[in-house]
């Protein structure tokens, strides 16, 4: 494969998208200040795509994709739309050279990312959005486990229960509020929300490889499964497993992860905004939570930047993050949930 090329700064840099998600990405181009322009934003509602450019002083809206890629001069495009956009932006870029960070999954099926990996090739260079191991709380433990504060990891646990899914008094929804096409996504609590916990226990632990898993609907009103638990192990054997729920009754609708790392030395625990090392040296570091969730994004869109500027491979580039999308896969087969016909129950 020949050596990527680089790209100088400013980045002239397009977004596609402008719901929810795009702030969050926007914020972390404006901080790299004049290393990038943002030059142009798209969204089908041109409403939405309006709001994003005055929020952010970007010059161009457009609603059309085909026309921005082809009337903009741009060298990187950020896509924050909708999974089932995914491919034809990337396509889309690809065919004019553009560089491509684009929002996880890369798109809606593993063998949908396969093919177009393999269609992109080397034409341009391409990183998928993965912004939960960028959360500095894991950076951290990360620095830990590579330091060897740890040792031999011999068991890994990372959970999510939160009441996102389920009304409160007034009857509203906080994660249907936030995003509301999650209660019509029919592949739901894995591919959408434990697909983080399975890359970060990726990057945390070494490769995994699913053993079994289980999964359930338990909202009615809700296309996908709202309940999983996958059990997987690393190369050398060591049990891991990812749990998760956003349909608990009694706990806040959005409560953090809990993680739980036990090592041959010493273990590590991260719960409510707290990464404490337990062992011979033990510490304590705390967070705040709104704080390193806006940080993730920082770090995926500076790390991108960063590689495009002098070369270097991304940490989440398409190898690496098919990987991920395996373990989600492989979680639904285990399950019994590949077939489409088992999108729901029957």
């Amino acid at each position: 494969m020949p050596e990527p090329a680089t790209r100088k700064p400013p980045l002239n840099v397009a977004c596609a998208g402008a719901g929810m998600i795009s702030h969050f990405h926007m914020i972390g181009w404006r901080k790299l200040g004049n290393r990038v322009r943002l030059v142009a934003v798209c969204d089908p509602n041109r409403e939405n795509a309006a709001r994003r450019a005055a929020e952010f002083g970007i010059a161009k809206v457009y609603t059309d994709a085909a026309a921005m890629l082809r009337d903009e001069r741009i060298d990187a495009l950020d896509v924050a739309s909708p999974r089932e956009t995914h491919a034809d932006w990337v396509r889309g870029a690809a065919a004019r050279g553009i560089d491509v960070l684009c929002q996880k999954p890369m798109t809606p099926t593993l063998a949908e990312s396969e093919a177009l990996v393999r269609e992109v090739g080397d034409r341009v260079r391409l990183m998928v959005h993965e912004n939960w191991r960028f959360r500095p709380w894991f950076r951290e433990l990360k620095r830990w486990i590579a330091e060897g504060e740890l040792g031999e990891i011999q068991l890994g646990r990372m959970a999510m229960v939160n009441s996102g899914f389920l009304p409160d008094a007034e009857g509203r929804r906080a994660a249907f509020i936030r995003q509301p096409f999650m209660q019509h996504e029919a592949r739901l609590m894995i591919a959408e929300v434990l697909i983080h916990h399975l890359d970060t226990m990726r990057y945390l632990c070494g490769e995994l490889r699913v053993v079994s898993a289980r999964a359930a609907y338990t909202l009615p009103d809700v296309a996908g499964e709202t309940v999983a638990d996958i059990f997987l192990e690393t190369g050398d054997g060591a049990p891991v497993t990812v749990t998760g729920t956003m349909a608990a009754p009694g706990y806040p609708p959005r409560a953090g992860d809990r993680l739980e790392l036990i090592g041959s030395r010493a273990s590590a625990v991260f719960a409510d905004n707290e990464l404490r090392l337990l062992g011979p040296k033990p510490r304590t570091e705390r967070y705040d939570g709104d704080l390193g969730y806006q940080a993730s994004f920082d770090g995926v869109v500076s790390h991108f930047a960063e590689c495009l500027e002098t070369g270097a491979p991304f940490e989440t580039g398409p190898g690496d993050n098919l990987q991920t999308l395996r373990l989600v896969e492989h979680a639904y087969w285990a399950a019994g949930l590949h077939r489409p016909g088992r999108a729901r129950r029957g």
